[in-house]
């Protein structure tokens, strides 16, 4: 019995010291291994701070390239709100600028004839021009970029200027001999009146004749004006407005079996223009329709606005039309068809449309002749709008 018992406590005491020889070396391996995590976390650690001081870097560079840039730098929120600006942008469009609406501060800032539209050069009030890009973010809102093209502008207007000058010296060069012509018998019909012995009858039809040379002068010296005059003061008109003034001076001379129709698909339609010469314009298109008819001709106007927010001006009739072959050069100054025509109605037409930031084009149609004269629309409120 004590021998087992002997047996049982040396069995006991082996089998102690393998659980602590275990112990030991399981100790051994989780000290190794917390050790091994600890360094794993302070390399973690480093790495992070690392990683932290070059996000800062790379922030600080970027804001500080930000605020180097040539141009002005506005972000907005989704509520066209301004969060963050440059020193360009503060000097541009002044203060105060964050927490400002985008269209509020362009409203402050742009003179009334500059707008606020994107991809055209904006006026400031200070006399300086910009050009605004916008362009989405992926966290939401935008970043606006403003970009100083005053000297551009200036340079622009300078080059349109000169091209205007030649034009002028051409048209005066080529009109010279359609001066002559109306000029000498003006001449020659007053130096009829002051010959003895001239009935009242003789008289007057000299002087007839030569009032209605003197007429045909003016009107040459006045088409030549136009085509070369693109500075003209600005406003805002209402199309329908423009196209009224038109078929009243249309209205006396429409004849037997020829209708005028007026149509306005957008009654609040409005425009930035000098109105008497894009009235002029327009009468000239409707004009060259009443002189081609040889019969009934059926003449409309027509207003409507696109679908990127243009205004469109259509003269279109049903007329002979304008042969293929020439069409192509139909806005050259000169070009005419016509045997007692100076050649300079259409460009004309497309001289004053283009002053406007617009232009005119002949469509293709199945029968007759159709104009499109294209502007941007102004966003002013009609007059109506204004009383309401």
């Amino acid at each position: 019995m004590a021998a087992t018992n002997l047996e049982l406590i040396e069995n006991r005491r082996s089998e102690l010291q393998a659980a602590f020889l275990a112990f030991g070396s399981v100790s051994e391996q989780l000290s190794g291994a917390f050790d091994s995590l600890r360094t794993q976390v302070a390399q973690l650690r480093a790495e992070l701070g690392e990683a932290h001081a070059g996000k800062e870097h790379l922030a600080a560079r970027l804001a500080a390239l930000i605020k180097g840039l040539p141009g002005g730098v506005l972000v907005l929120d989704a509520g066209d709100e301004i969060q963050e600006c440059n020193p360009v942008a503060r000097e541009l469009l002044g203060e105060p600028l964050v927490g400002q609406l985008f269209a509020s501060v362009l409203t402050r800032a742009a003179t009334d004839a500059g707008g606020a539209g994107v991809g055209e050069h904006t006026e400031l009030r200070s006399g300086r021009f910009i050009n605004i890009s916008r362009r989405e973010l992926q966290s939401g809102g935008e970043v606006v970029l403003l970009t100083d093209v005053t000297e551009a502008h200036l340079m622009q207007v300078f080059l349109t200027r000169q091209q205007r000058l030649l034009t002028l010296g051409e048209l005066a060069a080529g009109l010279a001999h359609q001066i002559r012509t109306p000029l000498a018998a003006a001449l020659l019909y007053a130096s009829q009146m002051t010959l003895p012995g001239r009935s009242p009858e003789d008289l007057n039809r000299c002087a007839e004749r030569t009032v209605g040379s003197l007429k045909q002068l003016d009107k040459l010296v006045n088409d030549m004006l136009a085509f070369t005059h693109g500075g003209a003061a600005r406003e805002a008109v209402s199309v329908s407005a423009l196209l009224e003034q038109v078929a009243q001076w249309l209205r006396p001379a429409l004849r037997g079996g020829i209708r005028l129709t007026i149509r306005t698909q957008a009654p609040d339609l409005m425009v930035r223009a000098n109105a008497p010469s894009l009235v002029s314009a327009v009468l000239n298109l409707a004009t060259n329709a009443l002189q081609a008819a040889a019969g009934d001709l059926d003449l409309e106007l027509l207003a409507r606005r696109t679908a990127d927010d243009r205004a469109q001006i259509v003269v279109s009739d049903n007329g002979p039309g304008v042969p293929a072959h020439i069409r192509s050069r139909i806005f050259e100054p000169f070009f005419t068809t016509r045997a007692r025509g100076n050649g300079i109605g259409l460009a004309i037409v497309k001289s004053v449309v283009e002053a406007h930031k617009g232009s005119v084009s002949l469509a293709d149609s199945a029968c007759g002749a159709t104009f499109i004269i294209e502007l941007p629309a102004d966003t002013i409120e009609s007059p109506a709008e204004r009383s309401a």
